[in-house]
């Protein structure tokens, strides 16, 4: 019988380990973002910016949204659903510069 010892890496950065099965599950393709805005133009304007971010990463992203008054303006929930987690975790990181 042969025994198989796994050994953890450690990330030097940070010093943390992580299981990629615990980072990128199969099925986990949505992003919901609440885009505040004073108004309805300004929210959408908003959300242009991250349709753009997520259509370089999917081109075939789909796009929801629901409108939402709210007391200081409006918030626009937009749900984004990607084709894979993969796209989602590339809009993700791309989408931490959009403002």
């Amino acid at each position: 019988m042969t025994t198989v010892d796994h050994m953890e890496e450690v990330c030097e950065a940070c010093g943390c380990v992580a299981e990629v099965g615990t980072i990128i599950r199969d099925g986990d393709d949505l992003v919901m973002i609440p885009v505040e805005g004073d108004n309805e133009e300004d929210a959408r304007a908003r959300q242009e910016r991250y349709i753009a971010v997520a259509k370089e990463a999917c081109p075939d992203v789909l796009v929801s949204s629901e409108l939402q008054t709210v007391e200081d303006g409006v918030v626009l929930n937009t749900t984004l659903q990607f084709t894979c987690t993969a796209e989602k975790m590339i809009f993700e990181m791309r989408a931490r510069f959009v403002r």
